[in-house]
């Protein structure tokens, strides 16, 4: 079973899977619907009127994910997010689950899934690199592990609370959660709207398979360009339209443009190696 898969892991990896569940998910909706009109905690929560801060904190985290949201997630977790086999094994989870209300339905993403099978598809995926994590959080960077998961690596208890700050150390690529949800409501009025930048993506470098990936995807704008010659290169508006002609693609000059100038970190408005990695980030390629 998936489930004694995620048990079987080491509490580090668990507490790196649900975190990347905390950090893009909703929170519950319960925690709201206990407080009354005058600002008050309902007194059945607690018997005395009052709910315990840690109680409080785990009714916040959220329960479900919507599929949306799926890919950025596994970005949390460095993984690939455009994993079609991946992406199918969570559509799967999210199609036996019936939404209580039609608020609750996600018709953008086609429906949620929840914590347990989150945890059950990512010990599968990552039961094979627990050697790997465990590497990156035995060295010098404290934000890989904290002082309290090192002294729990028997079992991980997921309904114990935690403190923000500590949440927030525990992935090269996590960012506050917070500024994640800020994002995820936003229309995309245009192409550049629907690839701007996460608010904490510029303050994390992109892992190795993301630079990989990047590196892989840059090469197709250069294709008589030598692999060691690639990270000099830009990518100019003459590029963009050579290679979306090639695909059959019709982009406006403007778009284009505006894309540059969203991306872009130099005066000419071309894009690096390093622009075209943010790119790859933002649009859940890499």
């Amino acid at each position: 079973m998936a489930t004694n898969v995620f048990n079987s892991l080491p509490a580090y990896v668990q507490k790196r899977i649900d975190r990347a569940f905390d950090a893009v998910g909703k929170p519950c909706r319960g925690a709201e619907d206990a407080v009354m009109g005058g600002g008050f905690i309902i007194e059945s929560s607690m018997g005395g009127g009052f709910i315990g801060d840690d109680e409080e904190e785990e009714r916040d985290k959220p329960t479900q994910l919507s599929m949306a949201d799926i890919p950025r997630a596994l970005q949390e977790l460095d993984l690939a997010p455009d994993d079609e086999q991946v992406l199918a094994v969570f559509r799967n989870a999210a199609s036996g689950w019936t939404a209580a209300s039609s608020d609750e339905v996600d018709e953008a993403g086609g429906g949620w899934v929840s914590r347990e099978d989150w945890r059950s598809v990512c010990a599968v995926l990552l039961e094979h690199y627990k050697e790997e994590y465990q590497d990156d959080s035995d060295g010098a960077p404290p934000q890989q592990l904290s002082d309290e998961d090192a002294g729990s690596d028997d079992q991980y208890l997921g309904s114990e609370g935690e403190d923000e700050e500590d949440s927030d150390d525990e992935y090269v690529e996590a960012g506050p959660s917070a500024a994640r949800r800020r994002t995820r409501g936003r229309a995309a009025k245009s192409s550049s709207d629907s690839l701007a930048p996460d608010p904490t993506s510029s303050k994390h470098e992109l892992t190795k398979r993301q630079q990989e990936t990047a590196l892989d995807a840059f090469a197709l704008f250069f294709p008589d360009v030598a692999e060691q010659d690639l990270p000099k290169q830009k990518i100019m508006i003459k590029d963009i339209q050579r290679v979306a002609k090639l695909l059959g693609e019709k982009i406006k000059a403007d778009e284009m443009v505006e894309m540059l100038d969203t991306f872009s970190t130099s005066p000419d408005k071309s894009v690096s190696l390093e622009d075209f990695g943010r790119i790859m980030v933002a649009a859940k390629l890499a």
